[in-house]
């Protein structure tokens, strides 16, 4: 069998070049313990602590105010079970400045049994910044949509009201003094009117079909049963010119080749 090559000698290097903050302890989980046994660099560098002054102390000199009571629970909790952990929650600097501190937290066994704690930590300050200011981004943007949204609903109500209480009862007094094709195209109108405040324009306009606005005021004239004669007379077009429309219509609509009526079509959308 092939000797494995990895020494403890190499293993310590690997421990003490790495950049990360690495901790390892006793397993006395309850105060005044765990107590430090190890630090590398990195672990100086984050936090300003020199080995000979943590050696025999607890992690919770980093621990303070703002720490996360739920986080430190939680570690403790996971520990005891002999179980992986992983958390982020406020830590300290020796000068008092705050971090956010990750931390990996492996239990190392020796024949069998848990004989000391590898803590693998990392400042992610920065990281926790970005993710609350884009959390702080979004809160506003949902506001904003909110705004709009409810702007939108506003706005809607006042055509509603408009259309309802002022330009329909006008349309239906012309309507009395009208032709019969006036009559048709009044009535049209109105239908379209009622649109605005329905969803057929949204619909007939937008993504799914993508009606023009020409082909829109086509469509509400074909909803009312009104001939292709007819329309044209009332646009003041070429019959040609609505068929030309029509087949637009029946395209984006998807009805080419199927036997359905466009009239009827148009009512259920």
């Amino acid at each position: 069998m092939e000797k494995n090559p990895i020494t403890d000698q190499l293993l310590a290097a690997a421990v003490r070049f790495s950049e990360d903050s690495i901790v390892i302890t006793d397993t006395q989980l309850n105060p005044p313990g765990p107590h430090i046994i190890y630090v590398n660099p990195g672990f100086t560098k984050m936090t300003g602590y020199k080995p000979e002054e943590v050696y025999g102390k607890t992690p919770r000199i980093l621990q303070g105010p703002k720490t996360d009571r739920a986080v430190l629970d939680r570690l403790k909790a996971t520990l005891k079970k002999g179980e992986v952990f992983f958390g982020v929650a406020v830590n300290y600097r020796k000068d008092g400045s705050e971090f956010y501190n990750e931390w990996h937290i492996e239990p190392i066994r020796t024949r069998g049994r848990i004989s000391h704690y590898l803590a693998i930590q990392r400042d992610v300050t920065e990281r926790v910044r970005i993710q609350k200011m884009i959390e702080a981004k979004n809160i506003a943007l949902q506001e904003v949509i909110a705004q709009i949204e409810f702007q939108k609903k506003q706005l809607h109500e006042n055509i509603l009201i408009n259309v309802e209480k002022v330009i329909l009862p006008s349309l239906e007094k012309l309507r009395r003094k009208s032709s019969r094709l006036e009559v048709k195209h009044i009535d049209a109108i109105k239908q379209s009117l009622k649109d605005l405040t329905s969803d057929f324009a949204r619909k007939a306009g937008g993504a799914q079909f993508g009606l023009s606005p020409k082909e829109l005021e086509i469509a509400a004239l074909i909803r009312q049963g009104l001939s292709g004669k007819d329309i044209a007379k009332s646009l003041s077009m070429s019959f040609k010119t609505v068929e030309t429309h029509r087949f637009n219509i029946r395209r984006k609509l998807g009805l080419l080749n199927q036997n359905v009526n466009l009239a009827a079509f148009l009512q259920s959308v």
